[in-house]
């Protein structure tokens, strides 16, 4: 069922396509108008009805003054005799009920103190005693009519409108001493409370006697909505707002040009007031040409346009979230609108305030997209653009970070499911002993629960990116060069990632793991790291170098089927060590990054190596200091591993003396494998951070790698004896 009104809509959305940040916003605008269902007051013409803000008024009306009393303050003042005095004046106090309000002609003023653009004038949330309301009474008549040389721009409207003689009568009223004294005590006799008020005036008129008549023939009482000359002048001082906003008020940026958002040529303005705060003369970085009074030259708004842009503000501040120190925007938007396309998307924006999407878990994007998706159908989901931009506020002077306008799932959702493959297909990862790595409970990326929705849930929201980036924020948040930002952009919009620029950044997240957290290897973040690097060259995203093409090369897909005897040992009687030769090789020939590179496969090796000698000093002999903590990965070089790989060998075949069920090495499945491969690290052609990382890896498997393979056996006989336990 529609929520929106349709003839609404058309009336105010923008033109197709919707092809920048503008036309979005006023989209916004037009939802928000289409939704709101505001109408134009006492059937004045179009022209006046984006700048009406009714709904301002809630909480200022009541339909039960028993319970809740609001009340409308008019000033009211018989205009159909030969002249008007104090004794004509009159004051009433009404219960303001929601069907006045349109007849009010009410638009909002809400920056900072002052009137209101309209004659009429909300009072303080707060409430207000009979001296507020005199003064807002008085406002109506003297400061809003420009008698105090205050609104010049109304006192234009005066002067040049058929019916200025109405304002003209209100100015000399406001100026007499005796109309503002009849005011007070009138007030003082008949408001007696302190409740929330709406300031007007009630004007009688003789139709016959304007030239743009209210509807009727007839002689009555008049709000100002349903005047044209005092809505013409409400009008005007919201154009003069637009054309100084940012500039200053004797300044204004305003002139003939054709609309940025609507292509007409028109009246248009420069600074006007945003909801990004992003175009104002401040910030020029987004408009070269933007300089006070011709920056309507370069950025030429009409009044519709910004109007619609300040209607659509509250649908853009809920796609709004924060990330890292930023205000984070992911502006959902179709292309091509049509009326379903616009309930749609209004119903996923609105679908945001819900406790359900609260409890969810979901980031925005996601969320959008899905309410798209389940409400109305797959085919229109995948139509769905998002505008997403990243802002940082520093004490007031905005800076975009980043800004993408045409962003999709698209890209994430081939990620999750790479990244699903990695971890359920591939010999990465398993519960079984038979993936390099243990699956990580309570930790999202690698999870034996982790599917595709959580990695694309994961990359919108930043925290995939987050999880294998290091902090580069500081006190302050995110900065330009700030690399989980950099990343989560890509991802989003499916660019190609330099795989050097990448490794770099795991080893920075290491070290600073390293120096975070006492000096105890970042076991997780490895895992993750070698999880999301896997799933990147699985979607075909990674790009680099020659040396680097193995690497960028996916992961074999690996059978789900448990492993028997008679595939780990010739005579079907698996020793421990010939499960762990096992593992290490399914693990190595299921990559070409390791199994077609013998440098980087070294590097790997001899981390493992490290890694399990480490977990036997810390296991078997009780030592507090490991061979870890003495060759930790942000310090190895290529200089020390010609050094830690005799020292390893050696300590190796000492510890074999602990195990009675080892030979001549403790672990000799890695050795044999390395010294096929091994050259000398001058001859390697790795970059330091290709070699740092994957040495970090090999301890990460190392650690836990005869665990594992004890895993393994267990999973092997539990299977054997009862193959229906297995499935």
């Amino acid at each position: 069922m529609s929520t929106l009104d349709s003839e609404t809509f058309e009336q105010y959305r923008p033109p197709d396509p919707i092809t920048s940040l503008r036309r979005v916003q006023a989209l916004y605008g037009a939802l928000a108008e289409a939704a709101s269902g505001d109408a134009v007051g006492g059937g004045m013409p179009e022209e006046f009805g984006l700048y009406y803000t009714p709904g301002e008024l809630e909480g200022f009306t009541t339909d039960d003054p028993a319970e809740e009393k609001r009340y409308v303050i008019s000033v009211e003042i018989d205009m159909t005799g030969e002249t008007v005095t104090a004794a004509d004046i009159d004051i009433s106090v009404d219960f303001l009920d929601s069907r006045t309000v349109d007849r009010l002609g009410f638009a909002r003023y809400p920056w900072g103190r002052g009137i209101d653009h309209s004659i009429t004038r909300r009072g303080a949330k707060g409430g207000s005693d009979a001296d507020t309301a005199t003064t807002y009474c008085i406002d109506c008549l003297e400061r809003w009519t420009n008698a105090d040389g205050r609104e010049p721009a109304i006192g234009e409207i005066a002067e040049t409108h058929p019916d200025g003689w109405v304002i003209q009568l209100l100015q000399e009223l406001g100026e007499d001493e005796d109309v503002q004294n009849e005011i007070a005590a009138l007030l003082e006799e008949r408001y007696t409370d302190n409740e929330r008020v709406v300031a007007t005036v009630q004007l009688k008129l003789e139709p016959t006697a304007l030239e743009k008549p209210p509807d009727g023939d007839e002689a009555g009482w008049f709000y100002p909505g349903e005047v044209h000359v005092l809505n013409a002048g409400m009008k005007a001082r919201k154009d003069q707002k637009l054309a100084t906003k940012n500039i200053g008020p004797k300044t204004e940026s305003r002139g003939e040009s054709a609309c940025m958002v609507t292509g007409e040529e028109g009246e248009v303005f420069g600074t006007i007031e945003d909801p990004l705060a992003l175009f104002t003369v401040q910030h020029a970085e987004k408009f070269e040409g933007l300089k006070k009074k011709e920056s309507w030259r370069s950025h030429p708004v009409s009044s519709n346009a910004a109007l619609l842009l300040q209607s659509g503000s509250s649908l853009v501040d809920a796609c709004r979230t924060t990330r890292n120190g930023l205000g984070v925007y992911t502006l959902p938007y179709f292309l091509e609108m049509d009326e379903r396309k616009a309930d749609a998307l209004y119903n996923a924006i609105d679908s945001l305030e819900t406790s359900a999407f609260e409890e969810s878990g979901r980031h925005q994007m996601y969320q959008l997209e899905w309410a798209v998706e389940s409400e109305e159908d797959p085919e229109l989901a995948e139509q769905l653009r998002f505008y997403v931009i990243s802002l940082r506020n520093d004490s007031g002077d905005i800076n975009v970070l980043h800004e993408v306008p045409d962003v999709s799932l698209y890209g994430p959702k081939r990620i999750g499911e790479a990244h699903d493959e990695v971890l359920h297909d591939t010999s990465a990862f398993g519960t079984n002993g038979q993936g390099g790595f243990a699956f990580v409970e309570n930790w999202q990326p690698i999870t034996s629960g982790t599917d595709a929705n959580d990695v694309v849930n994961a990359i919108v929201s930043g925290r995939y990116a987050w999880g294998t980036m290091p902090d580069m924020g500081g006190d302050d948040g995110a900065m330009a060069d700030d690399l989980a930002e950099w990343l989560t952009y890509v991802l989003l919009t499916g660019e190609s990632i330099p795989v050097k620029r990448l490794l770099e950044a795991y080893v920075d997240r290491i070290e600073q793991e390293l120096t975070d957290d006492d000096r105890r290897l970042p076991t997780n973040q490895i895992k993750t790291q070698f999880a999301q690097l896997e799933a990147l060259a699985r979607a075909e995203l990674l790009e680099g170098g020659p040396n680097t093409s193995a690497l960028r090369t996916p992961p074999k897909t690996m059978t789900d089927e448990i492993s028997t005897r008679d595939d780990i040992a010739d005579d079907g009687d698996p020793t421990r060590i010939d499960v762990r030769k096992y593992r290490l090789e399914t693990f190595i020939e299921g990559r070409d990054s390791l199994a077609a590179n013998p440098d980087r496969q070294s590097a790997f090796l001899i981390g493992v190596l490290v890694g399990m000698v480490s977990s036997h000093q810390t296991n078997m002999r009780n030592m507090n200091r490991t061979v870890v903590d003495q060759y930790p990965p942000d310090r190895m070089t290529l200089e020390k591993i010609v050094t830690v790989w005799p020292e390893l060998v050696h300590k190796s075949k000492v510890y074999a003396k602990d195990i009675d069920w080892a030979v001549e090495t403790l672990f000799p499945e890695v050795m044999d494998r390395e010294t096929d491969v091994l050259l000398h690290p001058d001859d390697w052609d790795l970059s330091l951070q290709d070699v740092r990382f994957f040495y970090a890896l090999g301890i990460t498997y190392g650690q836990r790698a005869d665990a594992r393979a004890y895993e393994l056996e267990e999973r092997i006989d539990a299977s054997e004896r009862s193959p229906t336990d297995a499935t």
